[in-house]
């Protein structure tokens, strides 16, 4: 299990539309708000997609200017599910 703090810096006049999609992303979660476009989110891994794909993806979102991994979290003794790592992008890296 991967839980991961970030700190995203939208454009300010496009923070509540990032954070609506933020909050649209599986194990993306918006804690806060502040002034400035700056976002407090938390990423987790889900069944289906590692916490890695969603930052990737917070990264590509229209409107994000940086995102920023504060703080991170790995429990390999965790009971959740292990995600599908052929669904994900990183997976498919060919090896040197």
């Amino acid at each position: 299990m991967n839980i991961c703090g970030v700190l995203v810096h939208a454009n300010p006049a496009k923070a509540a539309l990032v954070a609506e999609r933020l909050r649209a992303m599986p194990g993306v979660e918006v804690h806060d708000a502040a002034d400035g476009g700056r976002l407090v989110v938390s990423v987790e891994d889900t069944r289906d997609s590692l916490a890695l794909d969603a930052i990737s993806q917070i990264h590509r979102t229209d409107g994000v200017v940086a995102a920023a991994l504060v703080y991170h979290h790995f429990d390999s003794e965790s009971e959740t599910v292990t995600p599908r790592l052929a669904a994900s992008p990183s997976a498919a890296r060919p090896t040197a």
